[in-house]
């Protein structure tokens, strides 16, 4: 899953932590600084800093775009795959 959705270019590191006592995993992204500020200044997308870009509504909603083709693609579908 890790090597799936790193593949985003959204992604500059993933870890993705699985829970024996559940079933199902918990990623933590950290956004590639470039790509979203690139994205941003090209979207219009005003901000501070990087830390405000992260929490921007269409920022994130990019980036969860990104991982869900991502994921489609690799064939993270269904109950394995799903972005909250």
């Amino acid at each position: 899953m890790e090597a799936a959705l790193t593949s985003s270019d959204y992604v500059d590191n993933i870890m993705v932590h699985a829970n024996p006592f559940h079933n199902y995993c918990v990623a933590l992204i950290v956004p590639s600084h470039r790509i979203l500020e690139k994205w941003a200044l090209e979207a219009g997308i005003q901000h501070q800093n990087f830390s405000e870009l992260c929490n921007e509504a269409d920022a994130v909603s990019e980036v969860e775009q990104s991982l869900s083709k991502v994921g489609l693609f690799c064939l993270l579908t269904g109950e394995l795959f799903e972005i909250l």
